[in-house]
């Protein structure tokens, strides 16, 4: 039960600090790269064209945090505060626009943690980062177009909805992409002596 516990609820200074580093290193990609194609086309939802980087940062943060709960949401919570004056997620300084992305974190947090042991004792940790980011974005962009639905004018969820089915086979092969490089750096820094 020990060990358990351990795994499970405690925090070490090593996941905080991942957690600040993956969040700092996604908001320094979202402002200067993924809100790019948002701010030239003024399209909502044209900044899924980027999503490459996003899938890196997830797959590498959830391989990296080894099936702990709570660190990858807590790593999209910072995010989510620290893309508020971009264009990332909506406009600038919108809380509710960025929920969706903290919802899709806590579900992905609670399920995708929950199997880690059973993809970890297989080997299976590239198809666990693969699956995690795809099921992750997508999630998002469903969770988007809700929040869209319930609350601003039907043209922007239209053109929303339009950009990303447009979008959605180029979105699903980068985050798988982004997620395959996400798990090569995980495993060339499983192989250093500073980690382990």
């Amino acid at each position: 039960m020990r060990s358990l516990e351990k795994r499970f609820l405690m925090w070490e200074s090593r996941d905080l600090t991942l957690v600040i580093i993956i969040s700092v290193v996604s908001f320094v990609y979202s402002a200067l790269v993924s809100q790019l194609p948002n701010l030239i086309t003024g399209v909502p939802g044209f900044n899924y064209l980027f999503i490459f980087g996003h899938g890196i940062f997830i797959s590498f943060g959830l391989l990296m945090y080894e099936g702990r709960r709570w660190r990858f949401l807590l790593q999209n919570i910072l995010v989510m505060f620290l893309t508020l004056p971009t264009f990332q997620t909506g406009a600038p300084f919108d809380v509710l626009a960025r929920m969706p992305i903290i919802e899709s974190s806590f579900i992905s947090d609670l399920i995708f943690t929950g199997i880690y042991p059973l993809f970890q004792k297989r080997s299976r940790l590239l198809w666990w980062s693969i699956i995690v980011t795809v099921v992750f974005i997508l999630q998002s962009a469903i969770l988007i177009s809700l929040n869209m639905f319930l609350f601003y004018s039907s043209e922007v969820l239209s053109s929303f909805v339009s950009v990303y089915m447009m979008l959605l086979p180029l979105i699903i092969a980068e985050a798988a992409f982004g997620a395959l490089i996400g798990y090569r750096a995980w495993r060339k820094l499983q192989k250093t002596t500073i980690i382990n």
